[in-house]
């Protein structure tokens, strides 16, 4: 008999493996349409995604800044959890995974295109200590799925400025 977090998490891996994803939609500012992404962690699931989506709406991605290249800066990306609910025995039961990104545009002048802009998401999930391994499993899989929901949050938000005039 299958535990209810792996159903959970068997469940969550059927809904994202129907295949949902940007593909080359958005309308980007022409700007972008060289961009260098700026980043101190590069190994992250977020930003690989986001070079993945960049690439997939037409971008060319550089590895260095030119002088006909926009800036997309990640100044930070956090991500870290937190109780959510507690039993009775101050057991946790649920946990909140956050992630938080901190980003700004800057056109091929080098101004500023977009001021320095959040974005956070969150998830939860059921914690049993029964289930260590599982549970450890569930989180790792919300850790990779928030880095894809981030990145896909953040190409909407630089489409948003494309429909803005900018």
């Amino acid at each position: 008999m299958m535990s209810r977090t792996a159903i959970i998490v068997l469940a969550a891996w059927l809904i994202t493996a129907c295949g949902f994803q940007l593909r080359g939609e958005a309308r980007l500012p022409a700007y972008m349409d060289r961009t260098f992404v700026a980043v101190a962690d590069d190994s992250s699931v977020f930003v690989r995604e986001l070079g993945l989506l960049l690439e997939a709406n037409g971008i060319t991605v550089v590895d260095a800044p030119d002088p006909e290249s926009a800036t997309l800066r990640i100044d930070s990306q956090n991500m870290w959890r937190q109780p959510l609910s507690v039993t009775g025995q101050a057991r946790v039961r649920e946990f909140l995974i956050v992630f938080e990104v901190d980003w700004r545009l800057e056109n091929a002048a080098g101004e500023v295109a977009l001021e320095r802009a959040t974005i956070r998401l969150t998830r939860d999930y059921s914690f049993d200590e029964g289930e260590i391994l599982a549970a450890q499993r569930e989180e790792e899989f919300l850790r990779d799925d928030l880095g894809r929901a981030m990145a896909e949050q953040l190409i909407r938000r630089l489409e948003a400025l494309s429909g803005a005039g900018s």
